[in-house]
C-alpha cells in the first residue's frame, strides 16, 4: 500500500494498483515445521483451513509452500493465524501474489522417444 502526503500534512492510503481485480487476495506462505510435528498431522490440518488452495512439500530452508486465496487482507490475517495455530508450525514468510506469468503450463509438442515410437521393419543398408 502506498501513501500520499498532501499539503495538509495528513496521510491518506492510496489503493495499491497490484490488488487483484476480483477483490480477492492471493498469497504464498512459506512454512517450517518443528521436528516434533509430523507431515501427516500438518497436512490434515491444512485441509481444514478454507483459504488454503494448494500446498507443496519442499526441501530447503522451509518445509512447505502454501498457496492462499482470501477475501481481503483481514481474511488473510485470519488464515495466517490459523496456520500458526497448529502447534509446531512457523510461518517463515508471506508474499502477496501480484499476477501470474501467462503461457506457462502448456505442453510443447514433444519429440518422441525412440523407445516409444514403433520403428519401421524395412531398413535399407548401404
Amino acid at each position: 500500500m502506498t501513501t500520499q502526503v498532501p499539503r495538509h500534512r495528513t496521510v491518506r492510503p492510496v489503493p495499491a494498483a497490484a490488488q487483484p481485480a476480483s477483490g480477492s487476495v492471493q498469497a504464498l506462505a512459506r512454512i517450517r515445521l518443528a521436528p516434533s510435528l509430523s507431515r501427516q498431522v500438518f497436512e490434515e490440518y491444512l485441509r481444514t483451513i478454507p483459504g488454503v488452495r494448494s500446498a507443496v512439500h519442499v526441501i530447503g530452508d522451509v518445509d512447505y509452500e502454501v498457496r492462499l486465496t482470501c477475501r481481503d487482507l483481514a481474511d488473510l490475517g485470519i488464515v495466517l493465524a490459523s496456520l500458526r495455530g497448529c502447534q509446531g508450525t512457523q510461518v517463515v514468510s508471506t508474499a502477496l501474489v501480484l499476477g501470474e506469468v501467462e503461457g506457462l503450463g502448456r505442453r510443447a509438442r514433444s519429440i518422441h522417444d525412440w523407445g516409444t515410437v514403433r520403428r519401421p521393419r524395412e531398413t535399407r543398408s548401404a
